[in-house]
């Protein structure tokens, strides 16, 4: 019979707002798991283990890496492992509001935080969709409504772009062994999608390369020639940036390169010989796919 004062995996992750997945990562790559263990039931976290991963929580969310976070809390004094009070909102309209009204006001550091504690919570997939994607379409429309805000999207922009590096950074023994290859075709600057992506990918193990803003066809089809990756995507924000040579540039190969186009730019009817992914979701499920992964 456990200790009462043992806790499952579950139970921390809604205490701490911590996704399930994220604690066992942390088990898994560093050593922050749960120490209480009997046959035939599942391992729970004691009030050391739960102290450990406070402090590993708090240090995150205040930008350490995590992997320079564990350390720290492996050793950390446990009396002094408080929790961060957590701000709560009952709807997710009001996480946007909330980023909406730091970014008026400036407050990089409460913006930082929330979206890093959301991630944590939910996972990169998940914070795209129902909070950054939609906190970036009002940002945008108060600009093309007012002709004002644009620094608040520069500014958002640079604080997504530090933190969706962070996490892609993190990945240890990726699943796949030839990196799928993420780029903005062209003359496109838009890159903040690409870094969601590889975010993504990278929570699910899976290693790509981005070559970032105006990566030429040519550029793209030597790079295939080279290390044949098993996924090509391609972003296109803008119709003007929209190159549909690469559809027919790309060298054959055994196995050949999977095409994935996405971005508004794309005109999906002209998208022969490739496949148009609608969002950050789909884009996850059809890299996991091609690799031949359950999704």
């Amino acid at each position: 019979m456990h200790d009462e004062s043992q806790i499952t995996v579950g139970e921390l992750a809604r205490r701490l707002g911590i996704a399930p997945a994220t604690l066992r990562t942390w088990d898994r790559r560093y050593g922050l798991g749960p120490s209480g263990h009997e046959i035939g039931a599942h391992r729970r976290y004691d009030t050391v283990d739960v102290a450990r991963i406070s402090v590993m929580r708090r240090l995150v969310i205040s930008g350490v890496s995590p992997k320079e976070a564990a350390l720290i809390a492996v050793d950390a004094d446990i009396n002094e492992a408080e929790n961060l009070p957590i701000v709560k909102f009952e709807e997710r309209a009001e996480v946007i509001n909330a980023i909406l009204k730091a970014l008026e006001s400036l407050d990089v550091a409460f913006v930082n935080e929330i979206i890093r504690r959301e991630i944590l919570a939910n996972g990169v997939t998940t914070t795209w969709v129902e909070i950054l994607a939609p906190t970036l379409i009002k940002v945008g429309e108060e600009w093309s409504r007012t002709g004002l805000g644009i620094s608040n999207e520069h500014l958002l922009t640079e604080v997504l772009t530090k933190i969706l590096r962070e996490v892609s950074e993190e990945i240890e023994n990726p699943i796949n062994p030839k990196p799928i290859v993420l780029a903005s075709i062209g003359e496109e600057l838009h890159c903040l999608a690409m870094h969601a992506l590889l975010a993504a990918l990278a929570e699910r193990n899976i290693q790509a390369h981005f070559f970032g803003a105006r990566t030429p066809v040519d550029s793209l089809v030597e790079v295939v020639r080279k290390i044949a990756p098993p996924v090509l995507f391609v972003w296109a924000q803008l119709s003007e940036n929209a190159d549909y040579s690469i559809a027919t540039a790309l060298p054959a190969g055994r196995p050949s390169t999977r095409l994935l186009l996405g971005g508004p730019g794309w005109d999906v009817e002209r998208c022969a010989g490739a496949t148009f992914v609608t969002g950050l979701p789909e884009a996850c499920e059809m890299v996991s796919s091609t690799l031949g992964l359950a999704v």
